[in-house]
């Protein structure tokens, strides 16, 4: 069945519904509505999270400054661009009231203006422009996913928007869990999840990844890569692609003038360049008069930092005309590769993409809906659904045109070829010219089944390999019944049909010899595994019970090194207090020897004062203390040195006068520390020889 049959039995689908509808006029009118979008261009829903890129990307796609683009968030209202032969604004209230907003010619500025309307008063804009790019397609714009206005209106009202779409180009500079959520939200119906291949991600703003510089879109690719493998967004996407917006806005709008300042600015010095792209504000303020700071702003806003420096580069490295330019900058943002996906897996997949919208407006019906009698359609839904072959070669071909399936070289060629993606003709799906004999047609389709028969089998394949493999069989399949029944010989078709249904019969019993054999290799696989989980365990015991013993050993060590060392504090404790004792005693010793030696001193101290005090005392006037030991003792020197002393006094005294000089001879001697004694000869008159002698006597 063919993506047109399909389309014709969706759609007949969608008319006995609405038949079955006829009495509840709100269900029938949405119904025709959706009946009447499917002779429409094809509507791509343009979603992501806010100032993820939409507007200029919009602008991209369609090749003109259309859509505003602001720093802040600006869409509240969703806005429909679609082509009209005249620039026309629609605004469609919640009431359904339709105004026509009459301009003569559609600028940003004016549906900024509208865009900034609440959502409770505008339900939707309606922009018709007579742009090229607009006549295949028609694009919403959707507000931001957690924006203000999807917040107060509903995330069930966004998703009501998008289900009114055919495909959505979904827009995020890398996937979180909102976006995660917003998608799965957006395919929670049977008919979505059956068929995901209305979605393509665009990793937006390409050229902030990492540092933003030179290599930033390669590393956007990379990420790309990653994301493509991950089961979780492959649900719902099979490509995901990097694309620099801003550059593929303003490559896909660029003037003359603005590659003559490129130019310009690309036989700058190597230095001055350089220095001029260190920094955008470096890029506005530096001193170049040739291109006013003004101009330079406008084409910095217009092609970014990384979209000046890569077109410097392509246009030092030879690139010599604005048309050149212009490819090249496309192609280095992206858009070329969004452009062809786009076409590849939406427009030329529309009858299919629109077959889809039409079951899927059957599906929310009959389930939002059910009424007695719906059982019928039901069934007709599930029959449609089950045997819409087109739909799994679609996500088989996007599989492997992304790369989430990948074949050897010959097969990878072959099964895109089988899936229709040269066409759908049996010799455009079997590779062969248009002019082919039916016998060689015949051969080669013989040929080719047997090959993917073969693949059908192949253990070393994993589960979407095998369904893979199981759409380009039945793809093959579909070629020998259809061009068997093109023959025109009746025999030779119910022949055909009998060999077909041998060969679907004998693909099955080879699915379930298949299906045994993996079901041996997994039970092999559960044994081999449990032996190998008994081998891990009785070496982990082992490993448990040699780090048991090792942490044993350890602690003895421990313990071990713990007594030495408490014996070695103990040791150093004793010879601390020893020595603490020694010094002790040592200053007791010191202090004692210096008490001893105070005593001394205050006993010489006391003796001195004793001797000092005798001497002064009017008991013995006439004595010292001297004379009074050495009396006392009787001491012949003593006595003999007293005599001596006297003698020598006395002959010094007598023999003063005889100098001329009056001296009392009871004057005191000079202070030579020794006693005189009275001369004999002076009979009656004594005089003490002492210091303190001052008294005679008769």
């Amino acid at each position: 069945m063919s993506t047109e049959a399909l389309l014709e039995r969706a759609k007949g689908l969608l008319m006995r519904t609405m038949t079955f509808y006829r009495d509840d006029p709100r269900t029938s009118t949405w119904l025709r509505d959706r009946l009447e979008r499917l002779d429409q261009p094809l509507r791509i829903a343009v979603s992501g999270r806010v100032k993820s890129g939409k507007s200029t990307l919009i602008n991209a796609l369609i090749g003109t400054d259309l859509a505003p683009t602001d720093a802040e968030e600006r869409t509240q209202v969703t806005t429909f661009y679609q082509y009209g032969p005249e620039p026309k604004i629609l605004v469609h209230t919640p009431h359904g009231a339709v105004q026509n907003v009459p301009v003569s010619t559609l600028d940003s500025a004016t549906i900024r203006d509208l865009q900034h309307w609440r959502p409770d008063e505008v339900s939707r804009l309606v922009i018709e422009s007579p742009t090229p790019g607009l006549q295949a397609i028609t694009l919403i714009e959707t507000p931001g996913v957690a924006s203000a206005a999807v917040q107060e209106t509903g995330r069930s009202a966004l998703a009501q928007i998008l289900s009114e779409s055919d495909a959505v180009l979904y827009l995020t500079r890398y996937p979180r869990q909102t976006d995660l959520q917003f998608l799965q939200s957006v395919n929670e119906l049977q008919t979505a999840r059956s068929v995901p291949i209305n979605t393509i991600v665009a990793f937006s703003r390409a050229d902030e990844t990492g540092d933003g510089g030179a290599d930033a879109l390669a590393a956007a690719e990379r990420i790309a890569d990653r994301y493509r493998a991950d089961p979780t967004l492959s649900a719902f996407a099979q490509h995901f692609i990097p694309v620099v917006g801003l550059l593929g806005q303003a490559s896909s709008t660029m003037t003359e003038d603005d590659f003559k300042i490129l130019a310009y600015l690309a036989r700058l010095s190597d230095t001055d360049r350089d220095t001029l792209l260190l920094s955008a504000e470096r890029f506005i303020k530096a001193g170049l008069e040739a291109v006013p700071s003004e101009i330079r702003q406008r084409l910095l806003e217009r092609f970014g930092h990384y979209g000046i420096a890569r077109s410097l580069d392509l246009l030092r490295g030879g690139v010599g005309t604005a048309q050149q330019l212009q490819q090249e900058l496309l192609e280095a943002s992206g858009l070329t590769t969004l452009q062809e996906t786009l076409h590849s897996q939406f427009v030329e997949r529309q009858d299919a993409l629109r077959a889809r919208s039409a079951l899927l407006a059957v599906d929310m019906v009959l389930r939002a809906n059910p009424r007695p009698g719906v059982q019928q359609l039901l069934g007709e839904f599930e029959r449609v659904l089950t045997n819409a072959h087109e739909w799994d070669e679609l996500r088989a071909l996007s599989a492997l045109d992304s790369g989430q399936i990948r074949f050897a070289r010959p097969l990878q060629a072959e099964a895109k070829r089988l899936l229709g993606a040269s066409g759908h003709s049996p010799h455009a799906r079997l590779g062969l010219d248009e002019t082919a004999m039916i016998a060689d047609v015949a051969d080669e389709a013989t040929a080719t089944l047997s090959r993917w028969r073969e693949q059908a089998v192949n253990p070393m394949l994993d589960r979407a390999h095998r369904d893979a493999v199981r759409t380009v069989l039945r793809s093959a399949e579909r070629v020998i019944l259809h061009q068997i029944q093109n023959q025109g010989n009746p025999q030779q078709a119910a022949q055909a049909q009998q060999q077909a249904r041998a060969a679907q019969a004998q693909a099955q019993a080879q699915a379930q010899a298949q299906a045994q054999a993996q079901a041996q290799q997994a039970e092999r696989a559960r044994q081999a595994a449990e032996a190998e989980q008994a081998r891990r365990a009785a070496e982990a015991e082992q490993a448990r019970q040699a780090a048991e013993a090792e942490q044993a050993r350890q602690a003895a060590e421990a313990e071990r090194a713990r007594q030495a060392a408490e014996a070695e504090r103990a040791r150093q404790a004793a010879e601390a207090e020893q020595a603490r004792r020694a010094a002790e005693a040592e200053q007791a010793r010191q202090a004692a020897e210096a008490e001893r030696a105070r005593q001394e001193q205050a006993a010489a101290q006391a003796r001195q004062g004793e001797w000092s005090t005798s001497a002064r005392s009017t008991d013995t006037p006439g004595k010292t203390p001297a004379t009074q030991f050495l009396q006392q003792n009787d001491h012949p020197t003593g006595r003999r040195a007293l005599r001596d002393v006297g003698t020598s006094t006395g002959r010094r005294r007598r023999a003063e006068p005889e100098q001329g000089e009056s001296r009392s001879r009871s004057a005191v001697n000079q202070p030579t520390g020794s006693h005189a004694k009275p001369d004999p000869e002076e009979s009656s008159h004594y005089v003490d020889p002492t210091p303190s002698g001052r008294h005679s006597r008769g």
